[in-house]
């Protein structure tokens, strides 16, 4: 099967009729690189291969699985890079997040949802989203200061108007970097991608194959660094002040050893999470417009969409559908990364199996 999917990314390279810079060897300016003719338009292949309608009874066999594609591993660096923009590429973040900022609620609500949502049932929000990706708060005190200074309305935080006090305040230099955190989460933040897939046998093609259902970022949300940051911060303070009441002494190797370790469970709450669960084909015709590198051919990239359908990446499984309410790998095998890893590959042998099975006789 590895072969086939390799065959078939093969040809896809070759159908490519899209240069890797746009005008590069036309440019007269170097304004013009990466700027596509009219004619590179309205010949461009930019429609996502339709996919093929599969009825349930030419379904012999099926099994949906969650995986984990590490941005750590080289062959899927293409997914990662560029960390900011090369003139016509980005990197796959930012072509989720372009989408997720540039599409009306109502769309938002009908293909995105939350990250603990493995199953859709709870859209979410613009405004959640722009919260997990942008998102800044007042270090302790710091509120009591403003409302006595500059707040004569006492307006509410988490309203426009107090957002628009604080723009203000920073703008004026009257709030310090000290008395606020701000977080913005860029691709470089983003650690790995999770999928859901559906792996089935199809009996009238006779061949075992695979369709993407969903995809969603990795990373810590912006807001929970935020409130991570002020905790950190807090224990910072707490610290000092009690040394200061006792005197201007200095910390105790066991105090600073304590706030260490408090501002360790600070990072170990933070640890990365799904942002928000995207329905892959909602975006296949945007994805289908933005191309990655491709490393053997600079002048024939491969588009995103092609590279996610054609599965040219490393991924891991950590999760199957199962009787006991779906759960993951990590919950029947903690502890022990290497059991983990030898279980997923038991799951995706047991898939191949099937179709090897099928021949048997």
């Amino acid at each position: 099967m590895d072969k086939i999917l390799k065959f078939s990314f093969v040809l896809i390279l070759l159908a490519s009729h899209v240069n890797g810079q746009s005008n590069l060897l036309n440019a007269k300016t170097p304004q013009q690189i990466g700027v596509k003719s009219d004619d590179q338009k309205k010949y461009d292949n930019t429609k996502p291969l339709e996919y093929g309608y599969i009825d349930d009874r030419d379904v012999m066999f099926g099994k949906k699985v969650w995986e984990t594609i590490d941005l750590n591993e080289r062959i899927n660096f293409p997914l990662y890079y560029p960390l900011t923009s090369k003139l016509d590429r980005l990197s796959l973040f930012e072509v989720l997040r372009q989408y997720v900022n540039n599409s009306p609620e109502d769309k938002i609500k009908n293909f995105v949802f939350e990250g603990n949502d493995d199953y859709f049932k709870l859209p979410i929000g613009k405004k959640d989203i722009e919260k997990k990706f942008k998102d800044r708060g007042l270090v302790d005190g710091v509120l009591d200061t403003i409302n006595e200074k500059y707040n004569p309305k006492k307006l509410n935080p988490g309203t426009l108007d107090f957002d628009l006090l604080i723009d203000n305040l920073i703008k004026e230099k009257k709030l310090s970097r000290k008395q606020f955190v701000e977080v913005e989460i860029e691709s470089r933040d983003i650690k790995s991608y999770a999928i859901q897939g559906y792996w089935y046998f199809d009996k009238r093609l006779a061949e075992l194959k695979y369709r993407l259902v969903a995809i969603g970022p990795r990373a810590t949300p912006a807001d929970v660094k935020v409130n991570a940051e002020k905790n950190k911060k807090k224990i910072q303070a707490d610290a000092k002040q009690k040394a200061k009441d006792d005197g201007e002494r200095q910390m105790t190797q066991q105090e600073d050893e304590d706030m260490q370790k408090a501002m360790a469970n600070e990072d170990k709450n933070s640890e990365p999470t799904i942002l928000f669960w995207i329905y892959y084909p909602s975006i296949r015709s945007v994805l289908k417009k933005q191309n990655s590198f491709n490393d053997r051919n600079s002048s024939k990239p491969v588009n995103f969409d092609d590279l996610l359908v054609s599965r040219h990446f490393n991924a891991v499984i950590y999760r199957e559908e199962n009787v006991n309410d779906d759960r993951s790998i990590a919950d029947y095998k903690p502890n022990n990364a290497l059991d983990q890893l030898l279980e997923a590959e038991r799951v995706k042998e047991k898939i191949r199996d099937y179709e090897h099975d099928m021949w048997n006789y």
